[in-house]
């Protein structure tokens, strides 16, 4: 009877492998190899990449000057087309000069604003890629560690039923121990199964993230482990001002606008144009060639209502720019207590899990091993603490994973590694 749940089982084993990725050609990555090709060709790097060229290049416009004005003139024309018979002709060139300070300002501004998005938006960005890589691998770290507990379940398994038989042979068991044993074979296939998609939805995550095809091969150089780190929140949170992209970014900013607000305030202040002319003026006694220079000042004297609405939106834009700060600060600090106690919370899992539940499991497990090759306990009773141990070993490598995931929330709350 048990002959073919066997072949069943074999065929589902058999079936699952050969849907698996050859790994023959995957690349070998390493965590940090990971993070590193991810920050090369991950797009979203590379649209905060070209957002930061944009901010860069109006910090050239900013600096530029106004544009030269030519003019050609002619007076004293006998008609409206018959420009050769002028009695004066004037041509040359205007150029606006405008305050120094005015230009200085507007360069200031532009540049310190190219800073605010390096910081918020590219480097910010190359935070989260980092954190989500790291994430991911460990991902695929934990699916392959329950992948592996899966199979032994399932050999496991096997091994049993062919015990129950055996035994229900020689008049040591029940048929119902037998029939037991084959549907417990049955539903660790079928999470073998569930498993293999899971880590090939994990791989496909991680893939994404390096900008690779989902499908693929990768090989993982890793190992989902425990590293004790000593954390002090008041330390990570003076760490996070010192270095944390969005809030250096936001700190930028703030001085963008304010040199911003300082560029409104120059706009008040006159600009100078100097015009140069070459004039010829036909008279009488012949044709002569002149040099005329003109002098201007532009004063905003009309359009002053412009230049206070420039200033009054130059002054709520930095109060904006403050408000914004303050906000990035505060959600900082509540992301570092956050991840803080996650950490917290996850390293007491691994540790209770590493003193006291994995080894009582493994002790438990062959205990009923022992006890049932000797005939002193029952099939349900091998099968609970095997059942048991499986549970626990998956258990401990989620915790494991939760902890290294909530370490990495931690590094880009606080900006950046954790030593």
């Amino acid at each position: 009877m048990y002959r073919p749940v066997l072949l069943v089982v074999a065929g589902i084993c058999f079936l699952g492998w050969s849907m698996m990725p050859n790994v023959a050609h995957a690349q070998l990555l390493s965590r940090e190899a990971a993070v590193q090709l991810a920050l090369g060709q991950n797009p979203e790097v590379i649209a905060a990449q070209k957002v930061w060229e944009a901010a860069r290049a109006r910090i050239t416009q900013a600096r530029a000057l106004p544009d030269p004005e030519l003019a050609l003139e002619y007076e004293e024309l006998p008609g409206v087309t018959r420009t050769g018979d002028f009695g004066e002709r004037s041509f040359g060139a205007t150029q606006t000069i405008e305050f120094p300070l005015k230009w200085w300002r507007r360069s200031q501004a532009a540049s310190q604003a190219a800073q605010a998005t390096r910081l918020a938006v590219l480097e910010m960005s190359k935070l989260d890629i980092r954190t989500r890589v790291k994430v991911a691998y460990d991902r695929v770290l934990f699916a392959q560690k329950r992948l592996d507990y899966i199979l032994q379940d399932l050999q496991l398994a096997q091994n049993f039923l062919q015990k129950a038989q055996l035994r229900l042979e020689a008049g040591d068991v029940p048929q119902l121990e037998v029939l037991r044993a084959e549907v417990e074979a049955g539903r660790a296939a079928n999470r073998l199964a569930e498993a293999r998609n899971a880590l090939s939805m994990a791989k496909a995550e991680l893939n994404t993230l390096l900008a690779r095809p989902s499908r693929a091969p990768l090989e993982m150089s890793g190992d989902l482990d425990y590293q004790p780190i000593i954390l002090e929140m008041d330390k990570l949170q003076l760490l996070a001002l010192e270095r944390r992209p969005d809030f250096l970014g936001a700190d930028w900013a703030v001085e963008s606008s304010l040199s911003a607000q300082g560029t409104a305030r120059a706009a008040l202040l006159p600009d100078l144009n100097v015009g140069l002319f070459r004039q010829t003026i036909r008279g009488a006694a012949g044709e002569g060639n002149f040099w005329r220079v003109g002098l201007a000042l532009d004063f905003p004297l009309w359009g002053a209502a412009q230049q206070r609405g420039e200033l009054a939106e130059a002054k709520a834009v930095a109060g904006q720019a403050f408000a914004e700060k303050n906000s990035i600060r505060n959600q900082m600090v509540l992301e570092i207590e956050s991840a803080f106690l996650d950490v917290q919370t996850a390293e007491k899992k691994v540790l209770l899990f590493q003193e006291r539940i994995l080894r009582e499991a493994e002790r438990s497990f062959e205990v009923a091993s022992r006890s049932y090759a000797e005939g002193k306990a029952t099939y349900l009773e091998l099968l609970d603490a095997q059942k048991t141990l499986i549970e626990v070993r998956e258990e401990y490598a989620a915790a494991l994973f939760d902890y290294r995931s909530a370490l990495y929330r931690l590094e880009r709350a606080s900006g950046g590694p954790l030593r």
